[in-house]
């Protein structure tokens, strides 16, 4: 039973008491994302360009925060950027959809939905 001590903070004591750490002992290092989806990539384009709700052919940051939060990301911001970063050829912010397939290929490498 692995115990770590800690020091108690009241006044005058120097006494240190366990720690009992095993209800701790069987939690994962890593978490899996929140929504395990099975998408083909024609699947995933498709929510993708549903999500381009102002129909000007490109994806915003607002509208990428979107289709993560969908896709299950525990951290949508984060995806936001990198998903940017390998997408966003001009660097206006924003990922036209005929970059969808670069986009779709990063995402995938990711794990989201490609079966």
């Amino acid at each position: 039973m692995p115990l770590v001590t800690y020091f108690d903070h009241k006044a005058n004591s120097s006494s240190s008491k366990p720690f009992n750490l095993s209800p701790f002992a069987n939690m994962p290092l890593y978490v899996p994302k929140s929504i395990n989806l099975s998408l083909n990539e024609e699947q995933l384009k498709a929510v993708f360009r549903k999500h381009d709700v102002n129909g000007d052919g490109c994806l915003s940051k607002d509208e990428l925060m979107k289709v993560f939060r969908e896709l299950g990301s525990r951290n949508p911001s984060w995806r936001v950027r990198r998903s940017l970063h390998h997408a966003d050829g001009d660097g206006n912010g924003t990922i036209s959809l005929d970059k969808l397939d670069e986009l779709v290929k990063y995402v995938a490498k990711q794990g989201y939905g490609i079966n």
